[in-house]
């Protein structure tokens, strides 16, 4: 409860100074990396707003390179919001869930169907370092230009003074 006191009266006084100054986490499309946060949010928001801005920058950048844009995919969208509110809640940040399950089982647990799929995550201050920094990764980069995939589920949820929890979930 205290850290919840601190978040809501030191947000308002530093949080365009932290946006502007931290970059992001991320961690490779299809690695077994986990990082360990050193915080837990419980009652992160989501932030449909947000989403559909990155889905917005994500088809700028596959138009500019003669790709169909992805279209938001609902059942893709409910996968990567459990998946950023169970790393917020936990403490965590990885592909693999602290239960072993990868993106894919998560995908096949929720009943979807498709013959390729992946998975970009990232933690960061704000949309756009989040896109930027995913655009400069290979193994990210890959996924957001892949002629394959067709849809894709984009879960921001906002854990305030920590920032937003962002898993893109891609399928063909």
């Amino acid at each position: 409860m205290q850290s919840e006191w601190a978040n809501r009266k030191l947000a308002p006084v530093f949080d365009e100074a932290i946006r502007q100054t931290i970059n992001s986490l991320t961690v490779q499309p299809g690695s077994d990396e986990k990082i360990n946060l050193t915080f837990k949010i419980n009652n992160a928001t989501a932030k449909p707003n947000y989403e559909t801005e990155m889905l917005q920058m994500i088809n700028t950048e596959r138009q500019k390179r003669g790709l169909k844009p992805l279209v938001a995919d609902p059942e893709m969208l409910q996968v990567a919001r459990n998946h950023s509110q169970d790393m917020f809640a936990k403490g965590y940040f990885a592909h693999d869930d602290l239960e072993g399950k990868d993106p894919f089982d998560r995908m096949r647990a929720a009943n979807i169907h498709f013959e390729t799929a992946g998975e970009n995550l990232a933690l960061a201050q704000t949309v756009e370092i989040a896109h930027v920094n995913l655009m400069n990764s290979p193994g990210h980069r890959a996924n957001i230009l892949n002629p394959s995939f067709g849809r894709v589920g984009i879960g921001i949820l906002d854990g305030g003074f920590y920032g937003l929890m962002i898993s893109q979930e891609f399928r063909n």
